[in-house]
């Protein structure tokens, strides 16, 4: 108790000014370079709220009683709501905070007209702390809500939790003796109050950097694997999952197949109808094959006009139905700018047990190239038993619509 009471609040409030302050420039700033990240700007405006409220909380007796009071915690309690707001769009919850920001504007309302009239402070005491309790409870809630199986937010719902029950202080010292704390006892209850309020501002900037941080890694690790243009994984994120693909089928024994698809005379396509044409052909391409699978097949551009579709669980009859279907679709479109129709080639494999991805992206690569040898818009399947050619698939036209393309 005597280190409690030998606390400087005025140094916490200080201490918390500074700290609300890095906190807010900093989510300011990741806002500003990443304007993705959800809840970013919600949070910045809640710690600049806090601080201008922590501010007015450290001039209190050399300002007006109503700027110190009703202003301060006012501000206080729209920066919970913001930063409510902030956990909300970070979750994409659809819940609504109409009610928070209600609230906020009946406790400030009274608290004004409490501080004003100079006659109720127990009156005043029960709004603020109430106010308080409310608004903190909801933000916990809130985040048990989406704590789901992760540790670190259930313990931080526990302590926002722990942090809405001790705003009650000052309600239960007059529950258990029946009148307000003495000069003393405020002194301790403010100092206890700012001292948490200083390591919660601490906690709740902390948690949401983490918790943005994590979402920027993923959504980088994302990108880094993605095709920006067809919206695809890319190269180095589909040869990664065929790794795992493959790693997860010598572990269960399934079969698990491939196919390379590669758009017949791109280049053709590109010098006749123009690069933005080209473009617009592997969109078209990539959204004809992807309608065409299965939810757990996966599609990555694996060259310039060449797309990797993995097949799990597959054998190279059922991978050849599908890519059948992949013709078919890939049939009704046409070539941007000419109203020509597009083509594909397709070469299918299917792995062999233990077997890893190079030497079966080489068998893929050479059925596909089987199928561009047989004239294209067509589909061949080669087997891994004595690289002996199947023909199990079908030719979908004799002599390909290439020919219509300037050469």
């Amino acid at each position: 108790m005597s280190f409690i009471s030998s606390v400087d609040v005025g140094t916490l409030l200080g201490c918390q000014i500074v700290l609300t302050l890095v906190y807010a420039i900093v989510f300011c700033c990741m806002k500003v370079i990443y304007p993705y990240l959800r809840g970013a700007g919600a949070v910045t405006l809640a710690f600049f709220a806090a601080t201008i409220a922590n501010v007015l909380l450290l001039l209190s007796g050399s300002i007006p009683a109503f700027l110190s009071v009703v202003i301060a915690h006012c501000l206080l309690l729209c920066a919970f709501v913001l930063f409510y707001t902030g956990v909300l769009h970070f979750f994409k919850s659809p819940r609504k905070i109409r009610y928070a920001w209600i609230l906020t504007a009946v406790a400030s309302a009274l608290t004004g007209y409490l501080v004003l009239s100079h006659n109720h402070p127990l009156a005043l005491t029960y709004v603020i702390a109430i106010s308080f309790f409310l608004v903190r409870g909801v933000i916990a809630v809130e985040i048990f809500r989406q704590a789901a199986d992760r540790i670190f937010l259930k313990v931080f719902a526990y302590l926002m939790a722990g942090y809405a029950i001790f705003a009650l202080n000052r309600v239960f010292f007059l529950l258990v003796y029946g009148v307000m704390p003495n000069r003393e006892q405020r002194a301790v209850l403010q100092t206890v109050s700012v001292l948490l309020s200083v390591s919660f501002a601490f906690l709740i900037g902390l948690s949401f950097l983490l918790m943005l941080c994590g979402d920027l890694l993923t959504l980088v690790k994302d990108e880094s694997e993605r095709d920006l243009l067809c919206g695809v994984l890319n190269r180095r994120g589909i040869e990664q999952k065929l790794d795992a693909e493959l790693k997860r089928a010598g572990r269960s024994g399934h079969g698990l197949s491939i196919a390379l698809v590669d758009i017949d005379h791109f280049k053709a396509i590109n010098d006749y109808a123009g690069h933005a044409a080209g473009d617009t052909a592997l969109r078209d391409v990539v959204s004809a094959i992807s309608g065409r699978l299965r939810v757990h097949d996966l599609l990555g551009r694996f060259g310039g006009d060449e797309f990797l579709v993995i097949f799990p669980h597959t054998s190279c009859s059922d991978a050849l139905a599908v890519s059948s279907r992949i013709e078919q679709s890939v049939q009704e479109l046409s070539i941007p700018g000419a109203g020509l129709p597009l083509t594909i080639s397709i070469g299918i494999t299917q792995a062999a047990p233990g077997e890893i991805a190079g030497p079966l992206l080489a068998r893929a690569d050479k059925a596909l190239y089987d199928a561009k040898n047989a004239g294209r818009n067509c589909c061949r399947v080669l087997l891994h038993e004595k690289d002996a050619e199947a023909e199990l698939g079908h030719v979908i036209l004799p002599s390909s619509r290439s020919d219509l393309l300037p050469r």
